[in-house]
Order: C-alpha cells, then structure tokens, then sequence
C-alpha cells in the first residue's frame, strides 16, 4: 500500500518542476531532493494509510508480536494487540459484560482506524491540490 501510495504521489509531482530544476543547473541528486521536498506531505499521508492498514490487520500482527497478554517496559517484548484480544478472547466469552467489552474493543479498534485513514486521505488530497496548483 505505502509503495502505490508513494509512487503515485512522485508521478503527482509535475514534469515542469523536474525539468525547472534541470535547467537551472541542479543535478539529478539536488532535482530529486527537491521532488521528495515537493511530495512529502503525500509521502507522510501514504505512511500513515499503512499504519491504519496494519492497525487493522488481525492474525500477522498477533503472530508476531508473540501473542502474550502481558505489559512489558520494554518494546521488544512480546505483548498483545487490540485485534489479537478481540481474537483470542470472543470464543471464551460467557457473559454479557465481558462481550460487551470485547465489542466496546473493537469498536475502539474500528474508531482508531477510521481516523488515520481519514488523516491520510487528507494528507494526500493536500499533496494533490498542491500539485494542481503548481501546473
């Protein structure tokens, strides 16, 4: 996803200001700094749109975070996501409290993806604008 994202946003940037930069004696080096200046809001927003795609995904991320329901001081211990509660614990759960809570969870889950979607969306509509009004 990050690197559709990105490469569109590159193509977004226009032909003219390559060339401008060219022509005025930069090198390929110095145009391409000013290409990835030009695009980094977008290239920002297409990071962002990953994140809320990983945020979401379930069974990858619980499998290689360790799986373990514990909170660790460290980052590199293994620990447990919000999908990998909502996975691990829907079939175990008897009462109407605790699947209200695991619900409430992926509610939660689904609020937080929601908007860092919506934050990179925005970011890209703002990268598109710029470059629509640059040609």
């Amino acid at each position: 996803i990050i690197t559709a994202v990105v490469r569109d946003i590159l193509e977004a940037v226009p032909v003219t200001q390559r060339e401008a930069s060219l022509a005025l004696g930069a090198t390929k080096w110095e145009t391409t700094t000013i290409v990835l200046a030009n695009a980094s809001s977008g290239i920002a927003g297409a990071i962002v749109l990953g994140l809320g795609r990983a945020i979401g995904e379930t069974m990858a991320i619980t499998m290689i975070i360790g799986n373990r329901p514990e909170i660790s001081a460290s980052l590199f211990d293994p620990g447990y996501t919000i999908a990998s509660v909502i996975a691990n614990e829907f079939t175990e759960a008897t009462g109407d409290l605790y699947l209200s809570a695991l619900i409430e969870i992926g509610l939660i889950l689904f609020l937080v993806t929601f908007i860092v979607n919506g934050l990179a969306k925005l970011l890209i509509l703002s990268v598109a604008r710029q470059t629509a009004q640059a040609n």
